[in-house]
């Protein structure tokens, strides 16, 4: 399996460490489990191993790593949402990430993020876990860089790790109360059950 781990996505030397310099050290996210995605290497994609974590929402300056992660996102793809929703929840927010770090979870790199969801409360014995949001980097969106992107499959790992986090595993079924119509064959694919067919948040 490759891995681009040890690469920072590139949003530019000058802006990573404007961050870093408003906020040196980040605390609390938490390692839950590997997953994968998949990098186009010449005209092939290939997996390379990722890592899925929880955000420590009680925490200041995991709060502050969203905020930054929606800086750098621009507010797009719902960083701006999921950000606030950990500012107004605070430890109630249950958000989890997808990213290219490899260890020292308590230090996330905000450049390193690939994707964001956010869950309601459950428990290991959950059989279904109902989502709220899920967004991902706009560099590899589907709708904004389809030809592009060099990474895909962000949501895919999300949805598939989160089934990791229960003791049912891949029998555990990932779903939203809503969906528009534009949304339903992404949601599917991504291995969402749709309950209704009004509206969700998403954009990956």
């Amino acid at each position: 399996m490759f891995s681009i781990n040890k690469k920072r996505l590139d949003y530019g030397k000058d802006y990573i460490m404007q961050i870093y310099s408003n906020n040196n050290v980040q605390f609390g996210a938490r390692y839950v489990a590997p997953t994968s995605v998949k990098l186009k290497d010449a005209k092939k994609w290939k997996d390379v191993s990722v890592n899925f974590i929880k955000f420590e929402t009680a925490k200041e300056d995991d709060r502050r790593t969203l905020d930054q992660v929606s800086r750098l996102w621009g507010g797009k793809n719902l960083s701006s949402a999921i950000a606030d929703e950990a500012n107004i929840l605070g430890g109630n927010a249950h958000i989890y990430g997808v990213t290219t770090q490899e260890s020292n979870f308590d230090h996330v790199d905000p450049s390193q993020v690939l994707g964001f969801v956010s869950t309601d409360k459950f428990t290991k014995k959950a059989g279904e876990i109902p989502i709220f949001k899920i967004g991902t980097n706009p560099k590899f969106a589907y709708e904004q860089n389809k030809r592009k992107r060099s990474i895909k499959h962000i949501a895919t790992s999300m949805i598939e790790a989160l089934k990791l986090t229960t003791y049912k595993s891949a029998n555990t079924k990932i779903v939203t109360q809503y969906a528009e119509p534009q949304e339903v064959k992404f949601l599917n694919k991504a291995g969402v059950e749709i309950k209704n067919s009004n509206i969700v948040e998403v954009l990956a």
